[in-house]
């Protein structure tokens, strides 16, 4: 019997699914959407969701492992790329916020639900990428502590878990009104900016 989508349209319909699943999830929340509200925010048939998805919950950790895998690459890629110490965890530090005013929805699914969401730390979704990418600024982190940027008596992977946290706190947040307005990109610089130095304070950089 054929398949009901022709095998060379499967990821561009996939990722359509996972797309208009961010918009859906950040709108309505995962309790609060239905996978109908995902295909008829996709443009597709019902059924089609269940193609690719079993449930509503392989749909958000889909949503969590693809958006987590963007951000884990960014910080190898700023970390395998030249520059100081410094000045890689100073792009690490933009890089997250210029992804919040390029897609606040994606940000708040991640942010917002992931803490809302049975299961949501499972292998393959957010705890391992969580890991990784710790170990990535960690791995910045010891680069500036032997070449003197950095002060040697901070524990590489505990600056490197603080910083994380102090990102995904600074960008909770605004999406939740805590600090400025959300929606001003000038707002959401200001806050990059002191975030970066108040990081590179604190590793001894400043």
């Amino acid at each position: 019997m054929p398949r009901a989508v022709p095998p060379d349209d499967e990821p561009e319909k996939r990722r359509a699914i996972l797309h208009a699943a961010v918009g859906v999830f950040a709108e309505k929340g995962y309790h609060g959407c239905r996978i109908a509200d995902v295909a008829r925010a996709a443009k597709v048939a019902y059924g089609l969701v269940y193609h690719y998805f079993r449930n509503k919950d392989e749909l958000l950790e889909s949503v969590f492992a693809e958006q987590w895998a963007i951000l884990v690459n960014a910080l190898d890629a700023v970390d395998q790329g030249p520059g100081t110490a410094a000045e890689k965890i100073g792009s690490m530090c933009a890089f997250v916020f210029d992804a919040y005013k390029a897609s606040p929805s994606a940000v708040r699914v991640l942010l917002l639900e992931v803490s809302r969401t049975p299961n949501a730390l499972r292998a393959g979704s957010t705890r391992e990428t969580f890991e990784t990418a710790s170990r990535i600024v960690a791995d910045v982190v010891a680069q500036g502590q032997e070449r003197g940027e950095f002060r040697r008596s901070i524990d590489p992977i505990l600056a490197a878990t603080s910083i994380l946290g102090a990102l995904e706190l600074a960008l909770s947040g605004m999406l939740v009104g805590v600090i400025g307005a959300a929606a001003s990109e000038e707002e959401v610089d200001r806050v990059k900016r002191q975030v970066s130095e108040f990081v590179l304070a604190g590793l001894g950089a400043l």
